[in-house]
C-alpha cells in the first residue's frame, strides 16, 4: 500500500504569501502551518487559524486560504501526492484532515521537513520511507481525533454568543461568566481555537456577511446593521481587510 503513492511536489515556505483559491482536480495535499495567521475556507466553512494547524486540500470542494491580519505571511509546509493508497486512507478515515491542531507541545516542522526531503528522492527505499512517514503522520492525527475531548462549558457558552449574528459582544462579561480574568479568557480561548475571541468574532461576522451578500439582495447598509455594525464604513473596512475586496465587489463576483 505504501508504494502506491506518487509524490508530486512540496515545499517549505518560511514567509508564505500565497493566496490559494481553487478546486483541486486529481491530486491531494497535506498542509501544515506552524506560525502566523490565516483564513481558511472550505466551501462554505470558514476557519480562522493561528499557530500550528494541519488541513487537507483534495478534489471536490472549493478551497481558499491566505494570510489574515495582523500578519501578512505565515510559515507553511505542504506536500502534494496521489495514488491508490489515498483511497485506502480515505476509507480508513485518515484523509482528508479537517483543520486540526497538533497535540499541545507537538511540533511537526522537523518531521515534515524529513518528509519533504524523502519525497524528492528517486530511489525505491527513499520513496518507501517517505510514504511510511506520511502515513504515520496521518495515523497520529486520526488517533488524536478519536480521543474524546468534550468542549468545556465556558467555551461552548462563549462560542454561542460570539457566533450569533448581530449580537453585541462584551468580552469582559464573557470572561466573568467563565470565571476567569479577561486575560486568562483570551489566552485559553486562543489555545483552544488558535485565534483571539475578537478575531474569531470578526471572522464569523464576515462569514455571515458573505452569505447575505451572495444569497440576498439586501442593501449593504442593512446587512451591516443585521450584523451589529453601527457604521457601514467600518463594516466595509473590516470586510475588505479579511477578504481582500469590498462588500460591493464581493457581491458582483456572486452575480457574475
Amino acid at each position: 500500500m505504501r508504494r502506491a503513492i506518487q509524490f508530486l511536489f512540496g515545499q517549505f515556505v518560511p514567509q508564505c504569501r500565497h493566496r490559494i483559491d481553487k478546486h483541486f482536480d486529481d491530486y491531494y495535499v497535506l498542509q501544515y502551518m506552524d506560525g502566523g495567521v490565516i483564513e481558511l475556507r472550505i466551501d462554505a466553512g470558514t476557519y480562522p487559524l493561528r499557530g500550528r494547524w494541519f488541513w487537507s486540500s483534495y478534489p471536490g470542494p472549493r478551497i481558499r486560504f491566505h494570510a489574515a491580519p495582523p500578519g501578512k505571511t505565515w510559515v507553511h509546509r505542504y506536500l502534494a501526492f496521489r495514488g491508490p493508497a489515498v483511497k485506502q486512507w480515505m476509507s480508513a478515515g485518515l484523509f482528508p484532515v479537517a483543520p486540526q491542531q497538533p497535540a499541545p507541545g507537538a511540533d511537526y516542522s522537523g518531521r515534515f521537513d524529513d518528509l519533504l526531503e524523502l519525497s524528492r528522492r528517486t530511489d525505491r527505499w527513499g520513496l518507501a520511507r517517505g510514504a511510511l512517514l506520511l502515513e504515520t503522520i496521518l495515523v497520529e492525527l486520526a488517533e488524536a481525533r478519536a480521543k474524546p475531548h468534550a468542549v468545556p462549558a465556558w467555551l461552548e457558552t462563549g462560542l454561542a454568543k460570539i457566533t450569533s449574528a448581530g449580537a453585541e459582544i462584551d468580552y469582559d462579561e464573557l470572561a466573568t461568566e467563565a470565571g476567569m480574568s479577561a486575560r486568562t479568557f483570551r489566552r485559553r480561548f486562543a489555545a483552544a481555537l488558535g485565534t483571539s475571541p475578537r478575531s474569531y468574532a470578526i471572522a464569523c461576522r464576515v462569514g455571515h456577511a458573505r452569505h447575505l451578500l451572495g444569497a440576498t439582495d439586501l442593501p449593504i447598509k442593512s446587512i451591516a446593521q443585521q450584523l451589529g455594525y453601527r457604521d457601514v464604513f467600518f463594516f466595509s473596512r473590516q470586510f475588505t481587510r479579511l477578504t481582500g475586496m469590498s462588500p460591493a465587489a464581493y457581491r458582483r463576483t456572486k452575480d457574475a
